[in-house]
């Protein structure tokens, strides 16, 4: 029998229990800031924040959304939200490089110091529905961070500097392998003058979320993110920003690359969609997508290394229609936006984006071009076509390549088709060479890295994007192309045969002889030579001249000639050349 006393008194503890079943968990530790990085200037500031409650989900904004009000030594505010971080080490396993998790899993903060001194941290936000705050934290920083990478007109800035993006894919390694590879990948490419990679958050390797997480909770790929992160260090340790693509084509295709069997998005694997066409107009795929652009622009926004988000890879091989795609993109811009401080610039990819494009929404263009014809004609149609459509904007070439399986080391060993295409762009008005595919296969084999170090030396102190594209009657046999602005000249001179099309011919001729004489078959061909020969250029005035010329794939310097001319245009003789040349052209005493 229950008295009514103990009835009262089961009442209240039954009470008790469930108030303690409801109720926000309540941490004993203080709320506490704690410094990991203030003095290393590849990465950014960044604290760690321990004694908050627990949380099932902490990538849910429901659960946790905390967020940092910064303060800098120049007294300009930003708020910056915090983000879930699982510490890795990179180990051994035998022959096999691994990473496995150290530590607990906390909440971290990142920002970039803008100035040398006090910044000044103020904590807010909710857990379980419980406001947090904590009191304003002060740390002095002791480094500043260059300033991001920005647009100016048809170009890009740094400092106040023109930047010219001297690029390559270097999209992803093998798993657990990214430390090691972008280590020698980002080193080999800078000591090449290479200043940006495009790298993928791709679903097989630095992804965070995918059919093995589910939708929303990244706890199982915290190991890609770290392994970004690594990514993100190198870039900035080797003057290496990085383009990080955030989507690719094959995650939301069915006949290209097509990975949708395998996205927690798909229906068959419990997600809100019947078809990946949905993906930009579902209201349930987009409050999905935002807490992942909310989580990775929390972890990487404020890295010294981020050049631009891109959007998606080649997203016309998806179902997603133009029209979703634009409001789609606009969209996830002002979302972006309220999580990157920073306003970094955002781009996307089609495959090809001669045929007119909504180009809209995003701050640049990224064309792919795979043809293995001769890269100055192939090359200037498209900027001729892209340029109509948007005139006011910068033009990249992101992706190049002779062929879209595979780029062959045995009929092109010294990367000519590279080489070609990456001066071909600049030379013919892109804003920067071509970014080539091929990295891990091609490229790094083949020790082709080096290749642009002419074209980093020629460009040096000038404004490539905003001289004037031009064309002249070079030697015999040549293409002679030259962008000017009142102050300097730079000239590129190509024979017509060095380029991989023509080499092709070559070969092709030869077996057409071979059969028809019944000798041998001719398989090696010498490079072009070129006798010296004069050229006319146009200047601005008359006057003093000093021509430097360069080979153009190490930039070694060649010759040295001082010209003088009473009118606007400039004579001089080209040195006998193989293959093909470069100069510049600069107003000098006689």
């Amino acid at each position: 029998m229950i008295t009514s006393s103990k009835f009262r008194f089961f009442a209240i503890a039954l009470s008790s229990l469930l108030l303690l079943q409801l109720s926000p968990a309540i941490s004993a530790e203080p709320i506490s800031w704690k410094q990991i990085n203030v003095k290393d200037p590849v990465k950014p500031i960044e604290l760690a924040l321990t004694g908050l409650p627990a949380v099932t989900n902490p990538f849910d904004p429901a659960q946790a959304d905390l967020w940092a009000t910064i303060v800098t030594p120049n007294k300009t505010q930003y708020d910056v939200p915090l983000f879930w971080y699982q510490e890795y080490r990179a180990t051994v396993n035998g022959n096999t490089p691994w990473s496995t998790a150290v530590g607990e899993p906390g909440w971290r903060l990142r920002f970039r110091s803008d100035a040398i001194g006090i910044h000044e941290v103020t904590l807010r936000g909710t857990i379980n529905g419980t406001s947090i705050s904590a009191p304003t934290y002060s740390i002095t920083t002791e480094l500043k961070h260059s300033s991001q990478i920005q647009i100016s007109g048809r170009g890009f800035q740094r400092d106040n500097a023109p930047f010219v993006p001297i690029a390559y894919n270097i999209a992803w390694a093998n798993r657990h392998e990214e430390k090691i590879k972008y280590e020698r990948w980002f080193k080999a490419a800078s000591a090449g003058g290479v200043n940006v990679a495009r790298v993928w958050m791709a679903s097989w390797d630095m992804g965070i979320e995918w059919i093995d997480t589910g939708l929303g909770d990244y706890t199982k790929r915290l190991g890609n993110a770290w392994a970004l992160d690594q990514v993100f260090e190198i870039g900035a340790k080797y003057g290496v920003s990085i383009d990080l693509v955030l989507l690719n084509h094959g995650a939301f295709s069915e006949s290209t690359n097509p990975e949708w069997f395998g996205s927690p998005y798909n229906a068959e694997n419990g997600g809100p969609l019947k078809s990946p066409a949905e993906f930009a107009t579902n209201e349930t795929a987009k409050k999905f997508w935002e807490r992942r652009l909310r989580y990775i622009a929390a972890r990487y926004s404020a890295s010294p290394a981020l050049f631009t988000w891109e959007w998606w890879n080649e997203v016309n091989f998806t179902p997603i229609s133009e029209t979703d795609l634009s409001a789609w993109m606009i969209s996830s811009k002002k979302a972006l936006y309220t999580w990157d401080p920073y306003k970094h610039m955002t781009t996307t990819s089609w495959s090809s984006a001669a045929s007119v494009r909504d180009w809209s929404p995003v701050d640049f263009v990224s064309t792919h071009v795979y043809d293995g014809s001769d890269p100055i004609k192939s090359l200037r149609n498209q900027f001729e076509a892209i340029s109509k459509a948007v005139p006011d904007k910068p033009l990249l070439v992101a992706e190049m390549g002779s062929g879209t399986t595979s780029e062959d080391p045995f009929s092109d060993p010294y990367g000519l088709h590279l080489h070609n295409s990456q001066w071909a762009a600049l030379f013919v008005g892109f804003g920067a060479p071509a970014s080539y595919w091929w990295w891990d296969n091609y490229v790094d084999p083949l020790k082709l890295w080096s290749i642009t170090s002419g074209m980093k030396k020629l460009i040096a102190g000038t404004d490539p994007v905003n001289m004037k594209p031009d064309e002249i009657l070079g030697p015999t046999r040549t293409t002679a192309l030259l962008l000017r602005s009142p102050e300097v000249t730079l000239g590129w001179i190509r024979h017509d045969n060095y380029q991989l099309s023509a080499k092709a011919s070559l070969l092709l001729q030869a077996a057409i002889t071979a059969l028809k004489t019944k000798k041998p078959m001719q398989t090696k061909f010498p490079d072009p030579v070129v006798k010296a020969e004069a050229v006319k250029i146009p200047v601005s005035v008359a006057g003093n001249y000093v021509i430097k010329f360069m080979e153009t794939k190490s930039g070694k310097a060649i010759s040295t000639v001082k010209v003088a001319t009473a009118t606007t245009t400039l004579k001089f003789t080209v040195p006998k050349f193989t293959g093909d040349i470069a100069f510049r052209v600069e107003k000098g005493a006689a």
